[in-house]
């Protein structure tokens, strides 16, 4: 079962990779600024050094959703956070394995009738909630000045896509850091709790198990993120992708919140937040910056209508599971 249990973390892992390319460079990818290998080796490299620098926070108050006790229990909750998973990606969805993870462990704690972290799923879930918020607010008036700086210092044409092509690199690499430091928890949380590993080894395993997901990124995933909710140009990925990686990190660093703490300032809970969610919430900016008359309702419909069947049928399977492991 530990064995079982560990092979199915890494095909969370990857499903997590394979589902949130686009989250990271699927506008520069969407809008031909960047090849799909270059984004995906980028990714990589960045994803795995946030997981194993800055990921130990966030993957400690994973831990505290759920007392996991024996491999049977977490091999039923990644199973099921990776299965939702990759059904959602399959129908061209970017959904988060936060999410799925987090119905997973209320389904845990409902089979065993154990106290629900009611906390921490309050922060979790407000999480959901405002993060789209501030990613939609920072890259609402982001794009604002950056158009109006644009427009006092012009730049030549080719000038100005070599910088987009280098900044679109550039805040894709510091978003894949900050992604890799705030989802990794909910990947190797149920086995960090088991003391199944090492730590160390659980952090680079499963951040090279993200990275090869980059590499099986489902397509119809990037363009929903590209073109599906709303078109993008190349200066508009540029500020959605930094903006969402400015939220992902408020949630991440334990840095940022001991910086605000000296400065008597409210800090952000360090819990797993959806990539996902952040990146819609930026577009959702930029439309409403222009005019939301490019905007394609039922697309983000149906992407934010995912973001509740993420949970539910994660905790459904979860409970199916450890019913059917238990009798």
């Amino acid at each position: 079962m530990m064995t079982l249990a560990v092979i199915t973390v890494f095909f969370l892992a990857v499903m997590l990779g394979r589902n949130n390319l686009s989250n990271l460079f699927g506008s520069a990818i969407g809008t031909r600024m960047l090849s799909f290998q270059t984004g995906a080796l980028i990714a990589s490299i960045f994803v795995i050094a946030g997981a194993v620098f800055s990921g130990s926070a966030v993957t400690q108050n994973v831990t505290n959703l759920g007392n996991v006790q024996t491999f049977q229990d977490a091999f039923a909750i990644c199973f099921s956070a990776g299965i939702l998973l990759w059904l959602l990606g399959k129908s061209g969805c970017p959904a988060s394995v936060v999410q799925t993870t987090t119905g997973a462990y209320v389904a845990f704690n409902f089979f065993y009738q154990a106290p629900q972290p009611i906390s921490l799923l309050t922060q979790s879930v407000f999480g959901w909630i405002y993060t789209p918020l501030i990613g939609l607010f920072l890259s609402f008036f982001g794009f604002k000045v950056f158009r109006f700086l644009l427009h006092r210092f012009p730049i030549r044409l080719l000038l100005r896509d070599k910088l987009i092509r280098i900044g679109l690199l550039s805040v894709g690499a510091f978003s894949a850091y900050a992604f890799g430091a705030n989802n990794i928890g909910s990947v190797i949380g149920p086995l960090v709790e088991l003391n199944a590993l090492p730590p160390e080894e659980l952090f680079y395993g499963a951040g090279l198990f993200i990275a090869l997901g980059f590499f099986f990124a489902d397509r119809r995933v990037i363009e929903t993120v590209s073109t599906g909710v709303f078109k993008l140009s190349p200066t508009e990925a540029l500020i959605a992708v930094l903006m969402s990686a400015v939220t992902l990190l408020c949630f991440s660093s334990v840095t940022l919140e001991r910086f605000l703490i000296n400065c008597h300032l409210p800090t952000f809970p360090l819990v797993p937040v959806p990539l996902s969610g952040v990146l819609i919430g930026t577009v959702f900016g930029i439309a409403l910056s222009k005019g939301p008359n490019g905007l394609k309702w039922k697309k983000a419909g149906t992407v934010v209508l995912s973001w509740f069947m993420a949970p539910t049928g994660a905790g459904l399977l979860c409970y199916g599971l450890l019913f059917l492991m238990k009798g």
